[in-house]
């Protein structure tokens, strides 16, 4: 539970609370909801945060994503933030981490990684965690580039957590393919690497046979995990 100080007063505290709470039922938009008044976001972009997608063109066909549309442009979240002193920075951290695994649930891919990338502005002190759950929500919802670009961003931050190397190999094993001559997988770039690395920092861990499965498919020796 986030503490109740001065600048974190009961009017916006019960919001995160409520949010995570919905959040942990998979009520996505009335967490949604929850979050954006903990933020404080204006009652009209409210109003219209499921109709109006800042990523989709005026004309585009339902779905589609608008070509202008880049990660580096990302942060536009449908709405004007009220971020004063009102809210601490975890409120904030919280929050846009919240809505992040939200839009990652309903499908909503860049909206997910702008929140996450709101929440680690808000909250440096969190970032490590919130890449962490940004790969989980992104591996959960299916979307492996989503997860490989966490996961990276993730080990950058921490590069000691094994898991996060785990979630990048094993987006990364999507793109895999076989050889022809000898049956063998034939794993991308820094595939191997990273499911070794998992193995070299928590060589019995829960996703340790996977990770030894995948490298001797691919006819790859096992090395000896070191701690």
């Amino acid at each position: 539970m986030l503490p109740v100080t001065r600048d974190n007063p009961n009017l916006i505290l019960p919001w995160v609370e409520l949010g995570l709470a919905q959040l942990g039922l998979k009520k996505y938009t009335e967490a949604e909801t929850s979050f954006k008044m903990a933020l404080g976001i204006d009652p009209a972009s409210l109003q219209r945060a499921h109709a109006d997608d800042f990523y989709q063109s005026p004309d585009a066909a339902p779905g589609a994503v608008a070509p202008t549309a880049t990660r580096a442009s990302r942060n536009a979240m449908g709405g004007t933030a009220n971020t004063g002193e009102n809210r601490t920075t975890d409120v904030q951290g919280v929050s846009w981490a919240s809505l992040g695994e939200i839009y990652a649930y309903e499908k909503k891919f860049p909206e997910a990684a702008a929140a996450f990338d709101s929440a680690v502005k808000a909250y440096p002190a969190s970032a490590a965690s919130y890449r962490h759950n940004e790969t989980i929500a992104f591996f959960q919802a299916g979307n492996a580039d989503g997860q490989l670009a966490a996961a990276t961003q993730a080990i950058s931050i921490d590069s000691g957590r094994a898991d996060n190397y785990y979630f990048k190999a094993q987006a990364l094993v999507s793109k895999a393919t076989i050889d022809p001559k000898t049956q063998k997988m034939i794993l991308p770039a820094g595939c191997a690497e990273a499911y070794q690395k998992y193995l070299d920092l928590d060589p019995n861990g829960p996703y340790s046979a996977d990770a030894k499965g995948v490298l001797t498919a691919a006819g790859l020796p096992l090395k000896a995990g070191k701690k």
